[in-house]
């Protein structure tokens, strides 16, 4: 048998095997260079693309734009100005090369803190997870038809917006320290939770339950896209805080009496439209 002399064999055998390595190298070298060059960018010009929408606005911006701070930010709700304090940003690299850049987010303010994992999608696209929030119920207050009091906080396991819409939600919200201000005198509420999940139409549903103080709870909320929204459910509290809070006055708004529980307090069937 013929012996063949691997090391006479013809270039073009070879060549492929050495184009393949060479197109590995370069495209590795160009990722690395592509790397290098983002995580040196000073952190003013991811700022730059941040507010040039004029929805947010950030001072004091240090750092690169791979990992960077700004000692003081501001997001326009509403029209309204809105502080949220010290900012700092670490961008997930790898996001990049997807076109959907991500990047653990922290703020911190007195009271007002958020910390979770920010994803943009496409021009009007965001979405959040594993994330967590803290503000004063005073940050809503321009939102709401009444006065309110306390404290909020969320967990977000999945948030997606698209086009000012809600695309996905699975979190879950306290309300600490409760309170509302009926026209007369301010209601305590204590401590209410609730579950939140999207319906799958761009709205929201709630379960809200109560947690800890003189009001027992256990509501089903729904606010549909575009408009309106929905309470039913069961509400109970004992006669001395009924007339504390003065709610024969106005409970017959939205809400008919039933018998009492166990506990004898009073009962009522909440059925609120808006």
């Amino acid at each position: 048998m013929q012996k063949v002399n691997v090391f006479m064999m013809s270039p073009s055998v070879v060549l492929p095997k050495l184009n393949a390595s060479k197109k590995f190298w370069i495209t590795l070298g160009v990722l690395v260079w592509l790397y290098l060059v983002v995580s040196n960018l000073p952190a003013v010009w991811g700022a730059y693309v941040l507010t040039r929408g004029g929805d947010i606005a950030m001072n004091g911006v240090s750092g690169t734009v791979w990992s960077g701070r700004a000692s003081l930010v501001s997001v326009k709700i509403k029209g309204l100005d809105q502080s949220i304090g010290q900012l700092t940003w670490k961008l997930d690299g790898l996001s990049l090369f997807t076109l959907k850049p991500c990047a653990l987010i922290t703020t911190k303010m007195e009271n007002q803190e958020f910390d979770g994992y920010v994803c943009l999608k496409g021009k009007t696209g965001v979405a959040i997870k594993d994330a967590t929030l803290s503000f004063p119920a005073a940050l809503v207050q321009p939102m709401l038809p009444l006065a309110v009091g306390g404290q909020f906080s969320l967990t977000i396991e999945q948030l997606e917006l698209g086009n000012s819409r809600l695309q996905k939600l699975r979190g879950k919200a306290t309300w600490a320290d409760g309170k509302i201000y009926n026209g007369s005198n301010w209601m305590a509420l204590g401590g209410l939770g609730a579950d939140l999940e999207d319906d799958g139409k761009n709205g929201l549903n709630a379960r809200i339950v109560d947690i800890s103080g003189p009001l027992r709870m256990d509501l089903n909320g729904s606010l549909p896209y575009p408009t309106g929204a929905r309470v039913t459910g069961t509400l109970a509290m004992p006669e001395p805080y009924f007339r504390e809070i003065n709610a024969g006055a106005w409970i017959s708004m939205f809400a008919t009496p039933q018998a009492n529980d166990a506990q004898g307090n009073l009962v009522y069937a909440v059925d609120l439209n808006f």
